[in-house]
């Protein structure tokens, strides 16, 4: 099965600030071309950023509060900033081709913070790969979304599709269930068998799947509440609920009963 050819590989240069951030990235290898440090900035993770850094060969300049400033664009940087080499995307066929393959689907975050949270609770329980759409949602893998994923984002295959329709029947054609999460969905979550070869859809902030998208999923599952009045989960706050007890099946035994 041939890859989405709209599939993104890069995106532009950009910068990444904080300190945990920036050891994250260093830690998971993604290429930094330069890094700047504030002056009298000292602790643990400044050691640890520095040492890194060296081995790396990673340039470092020592610069005042007012270069670190400007270069994080208001962003809080904790007195270091990294400029990223361009970051590069997973194809989206080399997702379909691993063997029991667990995929997260985005359609249309739009807070970066959801969609970096989102990333680290797949990276954590296990997850293969995320999809995103290459529009309608937040443009890729930016800094924000870096530091909310506190470097799962180095850590864990992300892929770019054209199409999360067509991208989803790729999915379906080759093995993979599809779930769509939904509040009005026709089952609860756990009563879906998440053993197999999983693909999870998880919809934008308010307005949930895209009927197209709904439409490509094999089941659309909900979310219990023991108070429906207090309205639905937020979309990072559904999704690590989700991503969670699909980590639980999967590390219980299958019952062949």
């Amino acid at each position: 099965m041939s890859p989405d050819p709209n599939t993104d590989s890069t995106v532009a240069e950009e910068t990444l600030a904080g300190r945990r951030a920036v050891l994250g990235a260093l830690e998971a290898g993604q290429p930094i071309r330069r890094l700047l440090l504030a002056r009298g900035a000292h602790g643990e993770v400044i050691d640890s950023i520095r040492e890194r850094a060296r081995a790396a060969g990673v340039p470092f300049d020592m610069v005042d509060r007012v270069a670190i400033d400007r270069a994080a664009q208001g962003v809080k940087h904790q007195g270091v900033v990294a400029m990223l080499a361009a970051r590069s995307y997973t194809e989206y066929g080399k997702l379909l081709q691993m063997e029991n393959p667990f995929l997260v689907y985005l359609d249309g975050i739009q807070d970066p913070h959801n969609l970096g949270a989102i990333i680290r609770s797949a990276h954590a329980v296990g997850a293969d790969g995320v999809v995103l759409p290459q529009r309608g949602g937040v443009s890729g893998v930016t800094a924000a979304v870096a530091r909310a994923s506190a470097g799962a984002v180095d850590r864990l295959p992300v892929s770019r599709v054209g199409n999360l329709r067509r991208a989803l029947d790729e999915a379906r054609e080759s093995g993979i269930w599809i779930t769509g999460l939904a509040a009005e969905g026709d089952r609860e979550v756990a009563d879906i068998d998440f053993h197999g070869n999983v693909g999870l859809v998880i919809g934008a902030e308010g307005s949930g799947l895209r009927r197209l998208v709904r439409e490509g999923c094999d089941f659309v599952a909900r979310l219990p509440m023991a108070r429906p009045e207090a309205g639905s989960f937020n979309a990072s706050v559904a999704a690590g609920i989700v991503l969670y007890e699909i980590f639980r099946q999967r590390q219980a035994p299958v019952d062949s009963t």
